[in-house]
């Protein structure tokens, strides 16, 4: 049984795709799953909509709370899971769920989490620059490589996220990069699976410019301590 867990904000217009990609790509796999989407105080109807949802399908969870923020949202969602993995991935739609099938398979296979990998990204200059940069920073500061740790499409048994959470604080910017980077200090088996990243086809990046810039500098800072804590 699987968890997809999917932090949400301001998605009207793709919400209701998402959540029907979902089940057709993974609940019609693992039919006995569960959708936990977590509703980050969203302004627009994307609250309302979910509601809806779930009257439809009972195997959709929705977490209404204050906006927090992505990582807030993230965790969330995972400490409400009850499959015994958990499938993280955003709510844009960019990275389809076709390839959720081969995610599966590696894990079926031995892999003991399985992670998407986008080698081509339909994103702004700017973040392919950010995602280069953390591939960078994890080499230099714990040695870790792996090329797309803060992908939204990561596969793990949900044992595990109990046991990296104690080191992830609730105010963690990125905890699905600090996951991956607890994961692979681990020695935990990763399989890395190449998927698709489309465009952007409904909303607008919650985060951009300046507030993109200051997000990247506190979660280093973040990166930071926690290399700090680990030496102790």
């Amino acid at each position: 049984r699987c968890t997809v867990v999917m932090p949400v904000y301001n998605e009207e217009e793709a919400i209701g795709d998402a959540i029907a990609e979902i089940r057709a790509h993974v609940l019609s796999l693992l039919p006995e799953s569960e959708i936990v989407v977590v509703n980050d105080g969203s302004k627009d109807k994307t609250g309302e909509i979910l509601d809806a949802l779930v009257k439809e399908e009972p195997r959709v969870r929705v977490i209404h709370k204050k906006n927090g923020g992505h990582g807030s949202a993230v965790i969330a969602g995972a400490d409400s899971a009850s499959g015994e993995w958990l499938f993280i991935i955003d709510s844009d739609r960019q990275i389809p769920m076709e390839p959720f099938a081969a995610l599966w398979h590696a894990v079926e296979k031995g892999a003991d989490a399985a992670f998407g990998v986008r080698r081509q990204r339909n994103d702004p200059q700017v973040r392919l620059w950010l995602t280069a940069f953390i591939r960078y920073s994890l080499r230099v500061l714990f040695n870790v490589r792996l090329y797309d740790a803060n992908v939204p499409y990561k596969l793990i048994p949900r044992a595990l996220w109990r046991d990296a959470r104690s080191l992830i604080p609730d105010s963690t910017l990125a905890p699905s990069l600090f996951l991956a980077l607890i994961l692979a200090r681990r020695g935990v088996r990763i399989a890395e699976i190449e998927v698709p990243h489309r465009d952007r086809q409904t909303g607008v990046v919650s985060i951009r410019r300046w507030r993109l810039f200051r997000f990247c500098v506190l979660a280093l800072m973040q990166l930071i301590r926690f290399r700090r804590e680990i030496a102790k």
